[in-house]
């Protein structure tokens, strides 16, 4: 049965301290390919948005091709602006002959005043036909992509956002003429490209824009006469791009687990024949030698196990100290006998210190007290004697302490304190707190016993009373816990002079305090004005 819980607990430990570690590296793999995916998943996305960019231009947007002159290209552009028409409707069949008999009689005219002589009615039959072919060569371009959209903004300062073109496969186009809800401070990568002539493709994530959603849209300046006219957008949906980054990283790392998996569970095969089998053996043969001390039994055991490792050592190393203890046992227990009653003389000593702080004549005070207002105040009397109990209960609680405990606790045992002896004093004892950190710890009782001096030596020996106050303040380097009185103080410098203060209590306090939290006891006081003590507790200390 011993055998089976120590191998147990050894495993739940090995399990401890390779788990963290697991989800640790299994986290960091996560983060590692996510990242590597994403960058190289965009990096693929931005080369196709780059080569659609240049193919929508050269077999779309003929007009914005290099081989028309910047003259030509503006007047395309500034068609949309002044006077948008609708260009997704094809010409009737009279439109079309109107518009051919007239290139027909044209066609000798070059340059750019084949545009700018082009007559009204056939300028804008000319310019339907025209964008409406852009239209059908955008669908043809990306319909079987996936590009949601398709749109020609301008970007001039009196038309910014300005719909020059717009194709939306999955949904409304917007017309020429129509403006894009664009704000600058929301796109830095189109405002800085007002301030730049270059015609390298740029990428962005957006909200909403340009209508509601997540995209990722990939730009292309349109830049004439040395400044960047209109942008080209293609815009994706980021829910697709996720989408197919999730899959891809699902199957990653459904390998990369499962091979974690795999490594992790012929690591833990190793360790428990390697480790935990005997160590498992080493703790039954331990743990029985601590109920029988048989010596002999335990070396038989430990000379068992034969691993050429740090357990063999170890296995020997144990049978050595079981054949020393078997020297040295009487030696050994006569020191533990000493050492344990010194211990237990040190633990009565303080146990008395403590203890003496709950005087006779306090307690005598507190039950007649109590007594008269059981006949005057009943629910007050009840609550004075339910305070006094836990007052009581701090006391004998603090007999098992001996460890520092949080300044909270102490705090609680205060306001008991406190709470009985406004019984005794009523308005001749006035409490005031100022706690601004409770976040630190110090020995049980080390505070009451300036709190008692500063009512009983303090405001108590003042005339018509005084105010006890308590506080706590945190500097860069220590805590420390302040107990003022503003009653009859006493001169420190005085030999000689018995103040009435307990000298002794004082003393122990002030030692529990150096030894278990390497604290001091500063006091201050004048005669007529009242005393100060501050207790300074180091933030480095090391609790005993």
């Amino acid at each position: 049965m011993t055998s089976t819980k120590g191998y147990k607990k050894l495993l739940l430990q090995l399990t401890a301290i390779i788990l963290p570690l697991f989800l640790l590296m299994t986290a960091a793999i996560v983060w590692t390919v996510y990242n590597s995916t994403l960058d190289g998943f965009l990096e693929a996305q931005n080369d196709h948005i780059r080569e659609l960019a240049v193919e929508s231009v050269d077999d779309c947007f003929t007009f914005l091709d290099d081989v028309y002159t910047p003259e030509e290209q503006e007047w395309f552009l500034s068609q949309t602006e002044t006077e948008p028409f609708a260009y997704d409707e094809s010409l009737t069949g009279e439109e079309l002959h109107q518009l051919f008999v007239y290139q027909s009689s044209h066609n000798d005219t070059e340059g750019y005043a084949w545009y700018a002589d082009m007559p009204e009615d056939i300028r804008r039959l000319y310019l339907r036909e025209y964008f409406y072919t852009i239209q059908s060569r955008v669908e043809d371009c990306i319909k079987g992509g996936d590009v949601n959209r398709l749109f020609l903004m301008d970007l001039s300062e009196k038309y910014q956002g300005l719909v020059m073109f717009d194709y939306n496969k999955e949904g409304e186009s917007r017309k020429m003429g129509e403006y894009y809800d664009l704000d600058l401070s929301n796109h830095p990568v189109i405002r800085d490209m007002l301030g730049s002539d270059s015609t390298e493709i740029v990428f962005e994530k957006t909200t909403d824009f340009p209508e509601e959603g997540s995209f990722y849209i990939g730009y292309r300046p349109i830049v004439i006469g040395g400044r960047t006219r209109a942008v080209l957008g293609l815009t994706y949906r980021w829910d697709d791009f996720r989408e197919t980054l999730t899959g891809t990283i699902t199957k990653a790392l459904i390998i990369i687990v499962g091979g974690i998996v795999i490594v992790l569970a012929v690591l833990l095969i190793f360790l428990y024949r390697k480790v935990v089998g005997p160590a498992t053996k080493m703790q039954s043969a331990v743990l029985q030698y601590t109920d029988d001390k048989d010596s002999a039994n335990i070396v038989g055991k430990m000379y068992q196990i034969r691993a050429k490792n740090e357990l063999g050592y170890l296995a020997d190393a144990i049978s050595d100290l079981a054949m020393e203890i078997d020297h040295y046992t009487r030696e050994n227990v006569r020191i533990a006998g000493e050492r344990e009653r010194a211990k237990k003389e040190l633990y009565e000593a303080e146990v008395q210190v403590m203890v003496s702080q709950i005087r006779p004549h306090f307690v005598y005070n507190t039950l007649s007290s109590i007594a008269i207002l059981c006949d005057i105040d009943p629910k007050t009397a009840k609550e004075a004697a339910i305070t006094f109990a836990k007052y009581l209960r701090g006391n004998m609680d603090a007999l098992k302490q001996k460890a520092p405990v949080p300044f909270e606790t102490e705090l609680e045992h205060l306001k008991n304190y406190l709470y009985i002896e406004k019984l005794r004093f009523a308005d001749a004892l006035n409490v005031e707190y100022d706690i601004t950190t409770t976040e630190f710890e110090l020995p049980i009782l080390s505070i009451q016993p300036l709190v008692e001096n500063a009512v009983k030596h303090g405001v108590g020996m003042k005339k018509y009373g005084g105010t006890v106050t308590i506080r706590t303040v945190e500097t860069d380097t220590a805590y420390e816990v302040i107990v003022s009185d503003d009653g009859v103080g006493f001169d420190p410098e005085a030999p000689g002079k018995d103040d009435g203060r307990s000298h002794v209590g004082m003393e122990n306090t002030k030692k529990r305090l150096m030894d278990m939290c390497n604290a001091d006891i500063v006091i201050e006081s004048k005669v007529g004005e009242g005393t100060t003590a501050r207790v300074i507790i180091p933030k480095n200390h090391k609790s005993s």
